[in-house]
């Protein structure tokens, strides 16, 4: 037992030498590469960085030109009681990519089996729509929300204006 405490130990501290060893040959690698280099050469590698990042965030305007993040519809409804409500959905593309199938809801509406939404009170009620994506969840952490307000039935509304006068 001993014996193998040791061997590991030693294993360990020369891990650590030739870890020590080939930092100590990297840096003594980069330092005689940028003597090679000299100012001009230094110039020139910022240079080709710059020409590097303008060349990529053109690339990202031109695959991401067409993104969107849309609702299919109004953005606002207003239905009464009765009246059921069928989502028309989102339009999702990122980076170039058709994302609508990751969108996801977060409603305050009550959901029948057939993906009908319906409200049992009078009120406004919304429908958030968030994706996950890369883009719309972690970069910019957008969302789409549409509004339904819930009026009264028109009979109960003839009703209320019959009985009032």
């Amino acid at each position: 037992m001993a014996k193998k405490k040791t061997a590991n130990k030693v294993r360990k501290k020369a891990e650590i030498n030739l870890d020590l060893d080939v930092s100590k040959s990297s840096k003594k690698t980069a330092n005689k590469n940028l003597k090679k280099l000299g100012a001009g050469g230094i110039v020139a590698v910022v240079f080709m960085l710059i020409i590097g990042v303008v060349a990529g965030v053109f690339s990202l305007k031109y695959v991401t030109r067409n993104d969107c993040f849309d609702l299919i519809g109004m953005d606002e409804l207003t239905l009464t009681l009765e009246e059921n409500y069928i989502d028309e959905g989102i339009h999702a593309i990122s980076f170039g990519r058709d994302v609508s199938n990751k969108v996801y809801i977060e409603t305050n509406l009550k959901v029948r089996e057939n993906g009908e939404f319906y409200a049992d009170e009078v009120g406004t009620y919304y429908i958030v729509y968030k994706v996950d994506d890369f883009k719309y969840d972690s970069i910019f952490k957008i969302q789409r929300v549409r509004l339904i307000t819930f009026v009264e039935t028109s009979e109960d509304i003839i009703e209320n204006e019959a009985g009032g006068v």
